[in-house]
């Protein structure tokens, strides 16, 4: 279990520009800034005569040069207390929540620790605006006896009206499915491989949500009760994952198959991580993030390394989602 600002693969990054195409997001680097050597400066032509000035003249020349210098000075001052103004806001690191393990039991005080940073309380389906509490998906709606695999659709907007919440993948679209069973078979059906009946576990039973076609899911938010007409900002997001194998280390071929990207409003990343691993079938793995204030717009997750689809192997991560947990959604200020 692990409350830390940042670990070894995150990064708080304030100058992104948008979803980044590629991963791994550790490998992600500022850009640097080159000093341009200044041109020699010409020397003065001694020779040249200058008009005679008067006394008058004088006078007003040095009142417009301190004038100018004095102007000079006061923007100067406003730009550096502008700049830290915005690095107050911006550059106060959030809290970062995280843990992975073999059982639910594994995560659980990680979750319940996260939620309580939230706050309470969850506002279930309650029309926002609300100032206060969290929103939760865990995909059953509480009840695991609900087995039924759902077609995949894209955008995904189950919860847009009552959670203020959609999903969207580059994929064929998102899935909700036990492992196996139901009417339609589950995962083990869904993706035509009889192994996700046993490499996968429900954190709170009994469905998981998936995309299809890709390994790509990405969220965004709205005011509850607005079917997604006014955006939203959340101060934290977390998710549970299952079967989470793979994560850097200092081997450079060592590479983490499942990795989450916090954006505001204008698309630009404010922190990135690796999520947790835990090898071997059914693991349970969580990471979240909370700041102090509703700054986060959207968030994009890979689960895995591919898409679901092969076995699960040294090659390929397969990776699957559970419990989605976020914070109020809030009035997008600045839009």
């Amino acid at each position: 279990m692990d409350y830390s600002a940042a670990g070894s693969d995150q990064k708080k990054l304030r100058n992104g520009g948008g979803f980044q195409a590629a991963f791994p997001l550790y490998h992600m680097n500022r850009h640097e800034q080159t000093n341009v050597p200044e041109k020699p400066k010409q020397k003065a032509n001694l020779k040249q005569e200058k008009p005679m000035q008067t006394k008058q003249s004088v006078t007003n020349i040095n009142i417009l040069s301190t004038a100018i210098a004095a102007f000079g000075l006061l923007s100067m001052l406003l730009a550096v207390s502008e700049t830290a103004q915005a690095q107050a806001r911006n550059d106060v690191p959030p809290a970062v929540f995280q843990a992975a393990g073999t059982t639910a039991a594994s995560i659980q005080s990680t979750v319940d620790a996260f939620r309580a940073r939230l706050g309470d309380p969850n506002n279930l389906n309650n029309p926002g605006p609300l100032e206060k509490g969290r929103r939760e998906i865990n995909w059953d709606g509480g009840n695991p006896n609900v087995l039924d695999t759902t077609a995949p659709v894209n955008p995904f907007l189950v919860f847009l009206n009552t959670r203020g919440s959609q999903f969207k993948t580059p994929g064929l679209g998102l899935s909700q499915a036990p492992p196996s069973g139901g009417p339609q078979g589950g995962l083990a059906v869904l993706f035509g491989n009889p192994t996700y009946a046993k490499i996968f576990k429900a954190f709170s039973l009994s469905r998981l949500f998936t995309p299809v076609g890709s390994n790509i899911t990405e969220a965004s938010f709205s005011i509850p009760g607005t079917n997604g007409t006014v955006p939203a900002t959340v101060r934290g997001f977390g998710a549970v994952f299952t079967d989470v194998d793979q994560q850097a280390d200092s081997n450079p071929n060592h590479k983490a198959s499942t990795l989450i990207e916090y954006l505001d409003k204008d698309s630009r990343i404010l922190f990135s991580s690796s999520v947790p691993a835990s090898p071997g079938d059914g693991s349970l793995s969580f990471f979240g993030i909370v700041f102090d204030d509703a700054r986060i717009a959207s968030v994009r997750i890979q689960a895995g390394n591919v898409a679901p689809g092969p076995n699960d192997d040294r090659r390929h991560d397969i990776v699957m989602m559970d419990d989605f947990i976020y914070g109020e959604p809030q009035l997008l200020q600045g839009k």
